[in-house]
């Protein structure tokens, strides 16, 4: 592949680049503060170990200071160093005391789930205290280091600033531009893959519709970056983004009755590529024929055109006023469990390794982050087992191979604290992979007799993921289907608001925005998604009919509702309205459970795409009445 060819993918597939600036950020802040740490070792004649807290310190800043402004972010990287100086003090001094120093552990971690749902930013205090908790009782450093290790911590502020409000900082415009750069390279692919579509091919379609539902993903990213712009600027540029969205739905929707022909497919071709490049046309879609394919491609191009219109008209508007933090309740019930899964993990630590226990405690706290069922933590504590293994056989060969060469162990070493960066909040096991590299390294450069330390690693985490399991399934455990029917019930309610803002843009409120409503079912459809995330890793290994088959029906619902959301900002001479609304009150009623009047399916063409929602509609209904429609009450 080309330059150009990698640089489009990584964009597509990181959106405005926001994985990759964060793993430059927090890469260069570990390299800053190892460099100062090897100078001032070589100054003050002490082990660079003794920074090791400070290392630690710029590794987790990056990740944790995620906040919209660039003053709440540097607030936060402040109030990082109180959590860190009590840590590193506590670790210190009381390592060492038998259980008075185990059971202070088990407390912070208690402390953190508690009081985690008050803020983001408590999440992320609580988590630079766990690990460099973790670090210290690793390196099991005497009281005598102490100054040192509050000295590598305040240095470590300055130098994690430098790399990330300095040479790497959180820009928002330029973030927005790249992904408004992937919205209109999500288009051109939609484009590209109408190309091919088949009505007799079921295959081109789920193309089509993974691409369409692609350049929906896109433009929701884009959406979320305009929270960070003053209200009425960003508006100008979120309604030309439903545009994009508009005339794409009514593309695919025209595509669906056209036979493919050569013409056709060069024709796609060439407006695939000149949409990529922003969509500059002479003419409008209104000089041609209204319905026809030459005047949709014309509208999506021009929809796309005044995107990037309404992005330079942007850059000038002030940034958005902070807002005021939501706090939530003290999380009493996790916080037990979390505790009671921690003391199990200690102790089943502590019978393989009273030295390196820790290791099972650690896993038990990051598997239950950010879990909201036991379905899922079973899914993560798999998964951080899964990558530990990996990580641990890759260590053991890169450490082995490049043992005594200094250069090529801090490339490799760099490189995987820049993937851990990269992987880490897109694919968990990916990131665990990298950091169980990251480990192996640092054992092998301590001289640590790596074998014998990585074994142990994977059995103390094996350990930690069987406790967290245990208690998931066992202590109060939160079920995955009352995840998921909260999840689906989200999807419905939105579905139903949708058809509703439909309607009654049809009736002639011109402030019903269907369009716009429809960004909430994404929303709730990515929900979802993450909801039944460990039920499809499972799929391989074992098929459940009854769970994929209603999925599928809500799913097309899904997409025809967004079809029918956008073809109802065209003025129609017989509005549909009480189809709409009896589809709004059909997805309403199953949203709360009752029981749904059989009807027949609409017998309309495919080119009808209320006619297709009814018939998704009626799909759901008939599986709720065969007891297998529980999309959201599945039983893990």
């Amino acid at each position: 592949m080309t330059w150009p060819s990698w640089r489009d993918l990584i964009a597509t597939n990181d959106q405005g680049l926001l994985r990759l600036q964060l793993a430059l950020r927090g890469t260069l802040a570990v390299l800053l503060t190892t460099l100062a740490a090897i100078a001032a070792g070589r100054l003050g004649h002490f082990s660079p170990v003794e920074w090791a807290s400070g290392i630690t310190f710029s590794m987790m800043a990056p990740i944790i200071m995620r906040e919209p402004t660039r003053r709440q972010r540097q607030t936060t990287l402040l109030l990082l160093l109180l959590p860190a100086i009590g840590a590193t003090i506590a670790t210190t001094l009381l390592h060492g005391k038998g259980p008075l120093g185990d059971s202070t552990f088990l407390v912070l971690v208690f402390l953190c789930f508690l009081l985690g749902p008050r803020s983001p930013r408590a999440i992320g205090l609580g988590l630079i205290a766990v690990i460099t908790t973790y670090v210290g009782l690793y390196l099991e450093l005497p009281p005598a280091t102490l100054p040192t290790q509050l000295v590598s911590e305040l240095v470590a502020i300055p130098l994690v600033a430098l790399a990330c409000f300095v040479i790497i900082p959180m820009d928002a415009a330029a973030t927005l531009r790249r992904s408004i750069a992937a919205v209109q390279a999500r288009a051109a692919q939609v484009i590209r893959e109408a190309r091919t579509l088949d009505a007799d091919d079921p295959a081109a379609s789920r193309r089509l519709r993974r691409a369409v539902m692609r350049l929906n993903q896109a433009a929701l990213g884009a959406d979320d970056q305009l929270a960070f712009f003053e209200p009425e600027a960003a508006g100008a540029v979120r309604s030309r983004l439903v545009d994009v969205e508009l005339w794409a739905a009514r593309l695919t929707t025209q595509l669906q009755t056209i036979p493919p022909t050569r013409r056709l497919a060069a024709r796609l071709r060439l407006h695939a590529r000149r949409i990529e490049r922003g969509g500059r046309y002479s003419t409008a879609p209104g000089q041609y024929e209204t319905g026809t394919l030459l005047s949709t491609l014309v509208g999506l191009g021009q929809a796309v055109h005044g995107l990037g219109q309404a992005l330079d008209d942007q850059r000038t508007a002030p940034p958005a006023p902070p807002k005021p933090p939501v706090r939530g309740p003290l999380a009493w019930r996790l916080a037990f469990r979390v505790t009671i899964a921690a003391a199990l993990a200690m102790a089943g630590g502590m019978a393989l390794s009273p030295q390196r226990w820790f290791w099972a405690v650690i896993t038990v706290y990051v598997v239950f982050l950010n879990v909201r069922s036991r379905g899922e933590t079973i899914y993560k504590g798999l998964q951080r087992l899964a990558g530990t293994i990996l990580g641990i056989a890759s260590g053991l060969v890169i450490a082995t191979a490049f043992s005594g060469d200094g250069t090529f162990e801090t490339v490799a070493l760099l490189l995987s604290v820049f993937g851990m960066y990269y992987y880490f909040l897109s694919s968990y096991t990916l990131g665990i992979f990298f950091a169980t590299v990251m480990l192996g390294l640092l054992y092998g450069m301590l001289g640590a007799p790596l074998e014998a330390v990585l074994t142990l690693r994977l059995e103390e985490t094996a350990i930690g993921a069987a406790a967290a399991i245990v208690v998931a399934v066992f202590v109060l455990p939160d079920p995955t289907r009352a995840q998921i029917r909260r999840s689906g019930q989200s999807v419905l309610t939105a579905l139903a608001a949708t058809m509703q803002a439909s309607a009654r843009r049809l009736q002639g409120d011109t402030s019903a925005a269907p369009t716009i409503a429809m960004r909430q079912v994404d929303r709730s459809v990515a929900d979802l998604r993450l909801a039944l995330a460990p039920l499809t890793a499972t799929r391989m290994i074992m098929r459940r009919p009854t769970i994929e088959r209603p999925i599928s029906a809500l799913l097309d619902c899904v997409n025809w509702a967004r079809v029918v959301a956008a073809e109802a900002h065209v003025s129609q001479p017989e509005p549909p309205i009480d189809r709409l609304l009896d589809a709004a009150d059909r997805i309403a009623a199953l949203a709360t459970g009752a029981d749904p009047v059989p009807r027949a399916p609409p017998a309309d063409g495919h080119a009808d795409p209320l006619a297709q929602l009814e018939r998704a509609i009626t799909t759901m209904e008939e599986r709720r009445t065969l007891r297998a429609h529980e999309v959201y009450a599945i039983d893990s």
